[in-house]
């Protein structure tokens, strides 16, 4: 979060068009927020990730060359077999491939009310 972001959900929409180029319309839901460790020993950092489903204007992405290198739009089975077309996917850890699964399970629980 920035000091300009008056709120995290401003901050979410910030950072989603700063590293993808869209544009969020709304925040559709906000999913289980989780912990991992960066992992370096010199000067150990424990992240907060909060994760919202939001939509957007339009899907033409855009990523930002120092942040992300490669996207894929995947299924709910292509995450959990962890393959989409010939790219393996690979998560920070088990929280962050839980995460998505949870999105796909809301997504269908919404639908059927």
């Amino acid at each position: 979060m920035d000091d300009a972001d008056s709120t995290i959900l401003h901050a979410a929409a910030r950072e989603l068009k700063e590293e993808t180029g869209l544009t969020a319309t709304r925040v559709v839901q906000k999913l289980s927020p989780y912990t991992f460790a960066d992992g370096r020993p010199d000067r150990p950092i424990t992240w907060l990730k909060l994760i919202f489903e939001m939509e957007v204007e339009d899907m033409n992405v855009t990523l930002h060359p120092v942040e992300h290198q490669q996207y894929v739009f995947a299924s709910e089975e292509e995450v959990k077999n962890d393959l989409v077309g010939d790219v393996e996917l690979a998560y920070i850890s088990p929280p962050n491939k839980d995460v998505k699964l949870e999105a796909f399970k809301l997504r269908k629980e919404a639908v059927s009310l």
